[in-house]
């Protein structure tokens, strides 16, 4: 496999790292909202979705010959209105994340 363990966080580390997300970043993107609708903190898909994009991305760079493949996880906001079928309208106007493919140089892949 790879070096998967130099990646991996103590699950100890998960809760003070959360907490400091939500008294910095997160307090100040919800300092203007209502506080009946703060943003959203946490996100969720099903497994199975986000394994066969990461194959489908994968297989995609090989097609291109890359070798140094990534994934970038890249910060959003839904519009506050849209006829989009695909945009939950209870999603409208919260931030969200998405993934995009990444080629990495050499030395970001020793992390």
């Amino acid at each position: 496999m790879s070096n998967l363990n130099q990646h991996l966080i103590d699950p100890t580390l998960t809760a003070p790292l959360a907490e400091e997300y939500v008294k910095s970043n997160y307090a100040e993107i919800n300092r203007k909202r209502p506080a009946a609708k703060p943003d959203s903190r946490t996100y969720s898909m099903e497994l199975e979705v986000l394994q066969e994009y990461l194959k489908l991305i994968s297989s995609e760079m090989d097609k291109r010959g890359i070798k140094s493949k990534g994934i970038k996880v890249t910060m959003g906001k839904y519009p506050e209105k849209s006829t989009d079928p695909k945009l939950k309208p209870e999603y409208l106007g919260y931030q969200m994340i998405f993934f995009l493919p990444s080629i990495l140089a050499p030395e970001t892949i020793k992390i």
